[in-house]
C-alpha cells in the first residue's frame, strides 16, 4: 500500500480573496463541499478545503482525505493518461484505426476511426448515448445471475451498442465533445494492456507516483477495495432518482455506473492533494524536470490539434477559449486543462507555469441551476489564483540544462510555431 500524498509536504496557506470566492459557493448552496490548491513552480501558495461532506444536518466538515467524484478529469487523468503512457513506450499507435484495434468495429460506421480523433473529440461519435437505460430495460428480462448493469460484464453488449450507433458527423471533420468515444478508447487500451484500465493505471501510474491511496476508480463488487474503503469519507454527489438514493462513494455518472464503476469518461475518485501531485509531474515533465512521463510525449498531447481549426482541444485535454472561458481571463491561451461535470476542473498555465486545481460537488444534491453559478465562481476563482501568481517570486537565476531550456515563455505568448516542441497556444 501507498503512503497518502497529504502530509506536511503540503503547506497550510491560504490566499483570503480566494477563501472568499470558493466560501461564496458553500454559504449560496452551490455545492457543500470544495477544496483548491494553486501552484507556481513547485511552490503551493493556496491549500484549502470547505464545507462538509454533504447538506448538512448534521454537519460534518471535510477535510484533506475527502474524495471527489472527479467525473470528467477521468479523461485526461485516466484514459487519456493511460494512452498517454502506452505511446510513450511505443505500445500504442495513434494513427491506428478501430478496425484494426477493436473486432466489434471491424464492419461498423466508425471502422476509420483513428485513436487520435477519439482523443481531439472529432470521431463522429455522439456526445452522449443512455447506455444505462439500454443495459437495464435488457436486463429486466434476465434472471438475476445473468443481470449485467452496473457490472464490468456490461462492457461486451455495451461493445455491441456503440458499434452499431450512427455517425453524428463524419469522422475528423466536426468536434463533438464525445463521452462515448472514451468508453471505445477505454477498450482499446485495455485490448493492448490485457487488464482493466483501473488495473493498469494502479499498477503502472497511481501506485509508482504515490497516489493509489487517493486517487482511483471505485469498481463494483471488489469487497477487497470495499473493506479498504470503508474508514475512508466521499463527497456526495446528486440525490439520484434512479437509484433512489444520494450518491455518495459510487460514481455519479450513469454509464460509468453501468458499466461496474470502471469507465475512460467518468469514474476516478480523488483528494485534492492526490489530483495537485499527478498534474504537478505531468507539468515536471513537460518542462523537462522528471523523467516518470517522456516530456516529448506530454508536450505531443498539450498540443492543440491540426485536424479542426480553431478547435481548443488537445489529445485528451482542452484549452482556454478566447471569450468566455472557465479558466478565466487571466490564464494564459497556453494553457491546458479540463472541466468535470460533478464541479471539478484542473488548469496548467504553461507560460506562467501556474497550476490550479478546484474541486466541487456542485451537482450535490440537485444539478438544476447550478451551470449558471459555476460559470461565475470558476472564472472568478481562477482569476484570483492567477492574479496571485503573478506576485509569487520563483529564483530560476540557478536554472540549468533542461530546465533552462524549458524554462517559462513570458505570459500570454508561446514557443515558436517552427519549434517541434511547441506548447498548445498559437
Amino acid at each position: 500500500m501507498s503512503t497518502p500524498v497529504y502530509n506536511d509536504n503540503f503547506p497550510e496557506e491560504t490566499v483570503p480573496d480566494i477563501d472568499r470566492a470558493i466560501q461564496t459557493g458553500v454559504f449560496d448552496k452551490t455545492y457543500s463541499a470544495a477544496a483548491c490548491i494553486a501552484s507556481k513552480g513547485n511552490r503551493i501558495f493556496h491549500r484549502g478545503v470547505y464545507g462538509n461532506y454533504a447538506d448538512p444536518p448534521p454537519v460534518n466538515k471535510i477535510n484533506y482525505e475527502a474524495l471527489f467524484d472527479l467525473a470528467s478529469l477521468t479523461k485526461p487523468l485516466g484514459a487519456g493518461l493511460a494512452a498517454l503512457h502506452l505511446v510513450s513506450k511505443g505500445r500504442l499507435d495513434l494513427s491506428a484505426s478501430l478496425a484494426a484495434t477493436i473486432p466489434e468495429f471491424k464492419q461498423s460506421k466508425y471502422a476509420h476511426v483513428t485513436i487520435d480523433m477519439l482523443l481531439d473529440h472529432c470521431s463522429g461519435f455522439p456526445a452522449l448515448h443512455p447506455l444505462w437505460e439500454e443495459l437495464d430495460k435488457a436486463d429486466l428480462s434476465m434472471p438475476d445471475d445473468k443481470k449485467v448493469c452496473g457490472t464490468s460484464q456490461a462492457n461486451a453488449p455495451a461493445r455491441k451498442i456503440i458499434s452499431s450507433l450512427n455517425l453524428k458527423s463524419e469522422p475528423g471533420r466536426v468536434v463533438e465533445y464525445s463521452d462515448v468515444g472514451f468508453m471505445v478508447l477505454t477498450w482499446i487500451i485495455e485490448d493492448i494492456v490485457k487488464k482493466p484500465l483501473d488495473q493498469y493505471l494502479f499498477r503502472e501510474i497511481y501506485q509508482p507516483l504515490g497516489i493509489a491511496e487517493d486517487f482511483f476508480f471505485v469498481r463494483h463488487g471488489d469487497y477487497k477495495q470495499q473493506r479498504q474503503l470503508m474508514k475512508r469519507k466521499f463527497v456526495a454527489t446528486e440525490d439520484c432518482a434512479w437509484r433512489e438514493k444520494v450518491v455518495q462513494g459510487q460514481v455519479h455518472d450513469p454509464n460509468a455506473w453501468a458499466l461496474g464503476g470502471v469507465a475512460g469518461h467518468a469514474g476516478i475518485f480523488g483528494t485534492v492533494d492526490a489530483t495537485w501531485s499527478l498534474l504537478h509531474r505531468l507539468w515536471l515533465a513537460y518542462k523537462g524536470l522528471d523523467r516518470f512521463f517522456l516530456s516529448g510525449t506530454v508536450r505531443r498531447f498539450w498540443k492543440r490539434s491540426r485536424r479542426i481549426p480553431k478547435t481548443t482541444r488537445t489529445l485528451g485535454w482542452d484549452t482556454p477559449t478566447a471569450h468566455g472561458s472557465m479558466a478565466g481571463k487571466r490564464f494564459s491561451l497556453n494553457t491546458v486543462g479540463h472541466l468535470g461535470f460533478t464541479g471539478t476542473s484542473v488548469w496548467i498555465d504553461l507560460s506562467t507555469d501556474t497550476l490550479a486545481v478546484f474541486l466541487t460537488n456542485s451537482v450535490h444534491p440537485v444539478v438544476e441551476g447550478k451551470k449558471e453559478k459555476m460559470q461565475e465562481i470558476r472564472p472568478r476563482v481562477h482569476d484570483l489564483i492567477a492574479k496571485h501568481s503573478d506576485t509569487v517570486v520563483i529564483d530560476d537565476d540557478n536554472a540549468k540544462g533542461s530546465q533552462a531550456f524549458y524554462g517559462p515563455s513570458p505570459a500570454g505568448t508561446s514557443i515558436p510555431l517552427n519549434n517541434p516542441l511547441r506548447g498548445p497556444g498559437r
